[in-house]
């Protein structure tokens, strides 16, 4: 195919999440959406387990609080105002998509289906969307931008980087938005992983994968430390290899190899309460099978055996079996767990990346490049990372949202 020239008033570059409500907003629709893979919206089709986690029905300063860093709740906070949840909500229910919120907040499509958001995403698109399209480079040229692709240069006043972080690369989260923003002048907040599962070491829990403990308590340790540097409460799943689950993704991002974990089998608020109920537990029943009592504390079968089983306590024991030293070591089996940590998942895991373009060179009003006029940042390929729970989709929708509307005006 033979150069084209053609003059745009929007190019964005990304087909995940944040460029498609770019694209849905869009007031006009002399705007093209360039997307390197053969489809768009591939991360978004894999979001709160392919069941798609929108967003969360949290007040806007309560919701603020799920981010990294001050600095980003202070640049999210006048997009959030401008376009927060409950807008979000309003905006694919009155386009036919019905929703539903789980008490804990989180706001799902009424399918739980997240292939339902991607396709009136892209069916709501004022852009056309080329797809297979790999950009070369980007040039400046006065007031407008000429994007090279294979297929084409394409000319558009205003260019929008909409093009992801690093996390499951096999998306199309590639990282190549940061070479295309440090080439237009930007600087970039060196990209990790972030809300990533761990590995654990020696673990031999590979058969409990897919159970979990639920509203637990969970210290983290640096190695050699009796002083806690870190303390969370949520769920925490067993992998094949280690631990996952939203109490693991959210601390993530302040863990590394050699630090503990130590956490309750059960669900606790208060430790020395739930010790204590444990030990009146196996006082009250001396002749029944621990792993029964342990069964009726809260623990499911297989996590009980496994206790009774690190403890190499018989499988029949009962309390009157066990002398005291050895109740007090099953209670701490079950409510002070502790795993070494080997490592955090890297890109192919982890759910969102930390890091990105520094917002400090970006307008937070608008997201406007302060470096470039014309040129614009949404979604994660800005340092903004949110944990589990709908935050993320919500800061790409919004700074979406934001771009749309000052385009507009």
């Amino acid at each position: 195919m033979g150069i084209r020239n053609t003059m745009y008033d929007v190019v964005i570059i990304g087909g995940g999440a944040a460029g498609l409500f770019l694209a849905a907003n869009l007031s006009t629709s002399n705007a093209l959406l360039l997307e390197h893979t053969e489809s768009a919206g591939k991360k978004l089709l894999i979001a709160g387990g392919s069941m798609c986690n929108l967003t969360n029905t949290q007040p806007t300063q309560e919701f603020l609080q799920h981010y990294g860093s001050r600095a980003q709740r202070n640049f999210l906070l006048p997009s959030f105002q401008a376009f927060p949840p409950s807008a979000l909500m309003q905006w694919f229910e009155s386009r036919g998509v019905p929703l539903v919120v789980r008490e804990d907040g989180k706001v799902f499509p009424a399918s739980l289906d997240a292939l339902e958001i991607r396709d009136v995403l892209v069916k709501e698109s004022k852009a056309a969307i080329q797809y297979n399209s790999k950009i070369s480079s980007i040039i400046r040229d006065g007031e407008f931008f000429s994007v090279q692709t294979e297929s084409g240069a394409f000319v558009c006043r205003n260019l929008v980087l909409a093009t992801g972080g690093m996390s499951y690369p096999m998306t199309g989260s590639d990282g190549s938005g940061y070479s295309l923003a440090k080439a237009l002048g930007h600087s970039i907040v060196a990209p990790k992983p972030a809300l990533a599962a761990i590995s654990v070491e020696e673990y031999r829990w590979t058969h409990l994968a897919g159970n979990s403990v639920r509203s637990t308590y969970a210290e983290f340790h640096h190695a050699g430390e009796n002083k806690r540097f870190l303390q969370a409460s949520g769920d925490i799943l067993f992998t094949h290899d280690g631990l996952s689950g939203p109490l693991i993704l959210t601390s993530s991002r302040e863990l590394k190899a050699g630090d503990s974990i130590l956490f309750s089998l059960l669900p606790m608020e208060n430790k020395i309460q739930v010790q204590e109920q444990l030990l009146a537990l196996l006082s009250s029943q001396p002749k029944k099978q621990v792993s029964t009592i342990l069964k009726k504390a809260g623990l499911v079968a297989s996590l009980a055996q496994q206790v009774v089983g690190e403890l190499a306590l018989d499988p029949t024991s009962t309390p009157a079996h066990l002398n005291k030293q050895q109740r007090q070591n099953l209670i701490k089996a079950v409510t002070e767990k502790r795993f070494i940590i080997k490592g955090i998942k890297g890109f192919n895991a982890a759910m969102v990346t930390s890091g990105g373009v520094t917002l400090k060179e970006v307008e937070r009003g608008t997201m406007e490049s302060k470096v470039t006029s014309h040129l614009y940042f949404c979604g994660e390929v800005l340092d903004v990372d949110g944990q589990s729970g709908g935050y993320n989709l919500q800061a790409a929708f919004s700074t979406a949202h934001c771009i749309a509307e000052h385009i507009q005006r």
